[in-house]
């Protein structure tokens, strides 16, 4: 009896590491989850950034072009500039 008794001991104390595991296991599937949402929310957090730096680029680049654009229509309509005779 003594040996059954042991018996059910582990038993018990083997359904409720099971119990345990089943639970850890549970939340570490709901920390993947989480992990999984935040990897994907980051990643299209980095996409709309790399689409705005594009734009801001695209941008400063047609600044760029018509400032260059205003200099030489400033430089054309100035003079050709004299040499200098040093004396």
């Amino acid at each position: 009896m003594e040996k059954l008794d042991l018996l059910a001991q582990r038993i018990d104390g083997l359904i409720q590491e099971l119990d345990r595991l089943r639970e850890e296991n549970h939340q570490l599937r709901e920390e993947g989850k989480r992990l999984r949402e935040d990897l994907e929310l980051g990643q299209m957090a980095t996409e709309e950034l790399q689409e705005q730096l594009n734009r801001e680029r695209s941008v400063r680049d047609e600044a760029c072009n018509r400032v260059d654009e205003l200099i030489s229509r400033i430089q054309s309509t100035l003079p050709a500039a004299e040499p200098q005779q040093n004396g």
